[in-house]
C-alpha cells in the first residue's frame, strides 16, 4: 500500500511540474507576457494612481479604471462605475485634500491568473486641515484585469490604517461591571 501511495505522489508531482512549465497564452494563443513583466505593469498602475492624486486635476484618473469599476472609499462608501470614482475624487481633492500628497509605501502583487491580479498597497497621505499639516496612512485592496490596453483598476476597497478619522465613530463606553472590549 505504501508502495501504491509513493508511485501516484510521485505522478502528481510531474503532472504538476508539467502543468507548471507549459507557457501561459493569451485568449488568441500568443504567449502572455512574464509574471515579472505583468507585475511591473501593475506597479505602474499604483505609481500613475498616485501621480494622478498628487497633479491638479488628478489628470489621467479615468484612464486607470475599467468602465464598470468598483471603489470603497475609506468612508465605507461604494462608488459604481469608472464616472462616479472619478467624479467623487476630483471634488475631494478640490476640496478637504486639495494640495493632498499621496505615496504608495509598499505594494504587493498576487496574479490570480495571466488576465487578473490583486495588489495591496500601504499608502502614506499628507494634507492641511485649517492650517495643519496631517498624515494618515491607508491600506487599499485592488483587483486589476488585463484590457488590451493593459491593466486596469476593476475594484478597489481603500481602508485607513492610521491619522484622522482614523476611527470615524467613537467606541461605546463600557457599562458599569461589563467585560472590557479585546
Amino acid at each position: 500500500m505504501r508502495g501504491l501511495w509513493i508511485a501516484s505522489l510521485c505522478v502528481a508531482l510531474i503532472c504538476a511540474s508539467h502543468l507548471s512549465a507549459a507557457p501561459t497564452t493569451t485568449s488568441n494563443g500568443t504567449p502572455a507576457q512574464t509574471n515579472s513583466t505583468d507585475e511591473s505593469a501593475i506597479r505602474g498602475v499604483v505609481d500613475d494612481f498616485a501621480k494622478s492624486w498628487n497633479a491638479p486635476g488628478m489628470p489621467g484618473f479615468e484612464d486607470l479604471f475599467t468602465p464598470d469599476a468598483d471603489f470603497v472609499v475609506i468612508t465605507g462608501v461604494w462608488f459604481q462605475g469608472r464616472d462616479k470614482i472619478v467624479t467623487y475624487h476630483r471634488a475631494l481633492l478640490a476640496g478637504h485634500y486639495k494640495g493632498s500628497h499621496l505615496s504608495p509605501e509598499n505594494v504587493s502583487v498576487r496574479l490570480l491568473s495571466p488576465q487578473v491580479a490583486v495588489a495591496h498597497v500601504d499608502w502614506k497621505s499628507s494634507y492641511l486641515d485649517q492650517g495643519k499639516e496631517l498624515e494618515q496612512t491607508a491600506l487599499m485592496t485592488l483587483t486589476l484585469a488585463k484590457q488590451d490596453d493593459g491593466w486596469k483598476i476593476a475594484a478597489a476597497h481603500n481602508t485607513l490604517t492610521s491619522g484622522p478619522r482614523f476611527c470615524f465613530h467613537k467606541p461605546p463606553t463600557p457599562q458599569a461591571g461589563a467585560a472590557a472590549p479585546h
